[in-house]
């Protein structure tokens, strides 16, 4: 039979249930930079003059560019996710 938990608890228990995934996340979006970080360098270019360059069509369509494109979404959505998960532990 499980006991009940109070309302305090299950506050707790969400609060480090979210503290855990932003860690989580944290590391991803630095994992996620530096690869980000390996194209700029490669191709000597920022990530800013590649989503210029690709959105209007000038660079073709290499693996690397889908790549790179790949991981710009998704730190946008990590960094989009972190920020949704702190508004909730400040509210």
């Amino acid at each position: 039979m499980m006991s009940a938990i109070s309302a305090d608890d299950a506050v707790l228990i969400v609060r480090r249930s979210l503290q855990r995934e932003i860690g989580l996340l944290e590391t991803k979006k630095r994992l996620t930079q530096k690869e980000i970080e390996e194209f700029e360098r490669k191709y000597g270019k920022t990530s800013a003059e590649f989503m210029s360059e690709f959105g209007q069509g000038e660079l073709g369509d290499s693996q690397d560019c889908f790549e790179w494109w790949g991981l710009l979404q998704g730190m946008r959505a990590i960094k989009e996710e972190i920020k949704k998960a702190k508004a909730v532990l400040s509210s």
